[in-house]
């Protein structure tokens, strides 16, 4: 993936980290897919909230700061570490896509008032 991604990531060991990190990128470069030109870099942190009690308690959040300066932040909460990424991950590819349908709109009603103004 083209787009540079920030991870922290706490409560696991260094191995373990590794293999999160690749699994995330690939969630990631599949989420973000063919939005990513408006995508100038992504956070991502991993916390294991309870530590060795267990429980659902990996909490995955992802911040993708956009090209134009705006924002857009995800986060979900489940058993697995892989499982709270496959969650946020799909939730930020339904927030990107949400995000440029709003953007093509305004874009859209900006026109026509324009066209609008110009006949007048």
């Amino acid at each position: 993936m083209d787009v540079p991604v920030e991870f922290l990531i706490r409560g696991a060991r260094r191995e373990t980290a590794d293999v999160v990190r690749e699994f995330a990128t690939r969630r990631l470069a599949h989420a973000v897919g063919r939005l990513r030109h408006g995508v100038r870099r992504l956070t991502v942190r991993l916390v294991d909230q309870n530590g060795p009690r267990g429980g659902v308690d990996s909490r995955c959040s992802i911040t993708v700061a956009r090209r134009d300066g705006g924002r857009i932040f995800v986060e979900a909460t489940a058993a697995w570490p892989f499982a709270a990424i496959t969650l946020a991950a799909g939730r930020l590819g339904e927030a990107l896509r949400r995000d440029v349908e709003r953007r093509a709109q305004r874009r859209s009603a900006r026109q026509k008032e324009e066209d609008h103004d110009s006949i007048s």
